[in-house]
Formats: structure tokens, sequence, C-alpha cells
């Protein structure tokens, strides 16, 4: 059976962060592709931010390797978009295939106030990256997986790595320099030329 893993965000813009988390977990879990799915942006998002055809061709960009595959099934959507749906949508597409969702330990931990997250739990199993350098946080992912979301230990798995400590929102209001040290060269040349984040 397949392993392929979700992973969603805005990515505006994608940058090394983003690549290195989702390495380190689809080496956690195994995963034969990784779908990378950019959101449709939320109306409450900040307005300086790259459009939907430019937040996906940046993925493209970032996520160049044969490990991923870039979706637009979330920007086709359009509109609020709720990973059940997402899901239900690659599982069709996947048929026969295990599926993996990636997401923070700070997403975990507001887990259960998902739409339909008993659902999602029932399609994919959850791969969490956790920070080394938080003192405990393991324990209460754990015991929030356990006793908030009822699942058994083998039913999450866990990925202690070292965080590349960058955001979106930092690159935005960064300097060129900054943006170069924090993006793949082809973002960054990408960004340059249709003039993003000014």
């Amino acid at each position: 059976m397949r392993k392929i893993a979700v992973y969603g965000g805005s990515f505006d813009p994608p940058h090394k962060g983003h690549l290195h988390l989702a390495r380190n977990l689809a080496e956690r879990c195994g995963a034969e592709k990784v779908i990378i799915i950019p959101t449709s942006l939320s109306p409450f998002k900040n307005s300086s931010g790259a459009d939907a055809e430019d937040r996906l061709n940046m993925c493209r960009l970032a996520f160049a390797d044969s490990l991923f595959d870039i979706s637009d099934i979330e920007i086709k959507r359009g509109g609020k978009s709720y990973t059940i749906d997402t899901l239900n949508d690659i599982k069709r597409a996947y048929k026969d295939s295990e599926l993996f969702l990636f997401m923070g330990d700070d997403m975990l931990l507001s887990f259960d106030k998902w739409y339909k997250y008993q659902d999602i739990l029932d399609i994919a199993t959850l791969v969490c990256a956790c920070r080394k350098d938080k003192d405990n946080l393991l324990v209460q992912m754990r015991s929030f997986a356990e006793n908030v979301l009822k699942l058994p230990k083998d039913g999450i798995l866990f990925c202690e790595a070292e965080p590349l400590e960058i955001s979106s929102t930092d690159i935005r209001g960064g300097s060129d320099d900054f943006k170069k040290q924090f993006l793949v060269s082809e973002v960054y040349d990408y960004i340059l030329e249709k003039g993003l984040y000014k």
C-alpha cells in the first residue's frame, strides 16, 4: 500500500522551513509522495500577500524534487476549504493508499476544534512536528492525542526535529538579503521578477 502524505498551508511564500519540515515528516512516516496544497487565502489574511496563482507557482519552484506533487485542489474549490473535503478528494484520487496529514504542534493542540476532526482521523494518520527545544511539549502533545482525541499510541506519529526558525510573515516583511537567506533561489528570483511583497 502506497503511503501518501498531505501538507497544506498558505505558503505565502513557501520557504526553506516548509521544505525542511516536509522532508522530516515524510521520512518519519515513510511517505512515498507528499502532496503540497496551497490554500485559498482567508479574507482575514494580510492583503500584502501573493495571489493564488503566484503561491501555486512558488510552491512548484520550492518543492521541485520528485518526492512532492503540487495540487491546486483547494484554490480551484475557492472559498473556505475544509481539510476533510480535501482528504476525501485525495482518497478518491489515490485509491488503496494510506494517507497521512502533516501538521505542527500548534495545530495539533487545537485539532479538536477542526471541522469534522473525527472524520479526518478515520481517513488519515496525523504526523506532527514537535520542537526539541520546548520543555515537556511532546508530553503535552501525547496527552492531548490520548485524552482529547482518544487516539491509541500508534494512532499518531511524532517527529522531534530541530526547527528552521522562520515564518512567511517574517519573509514578507524582510529585506532582500533576508529573503535570499530563507528562500530557495528560484522562489527568490520569482518574487523579484513579479515584484511581490514590496
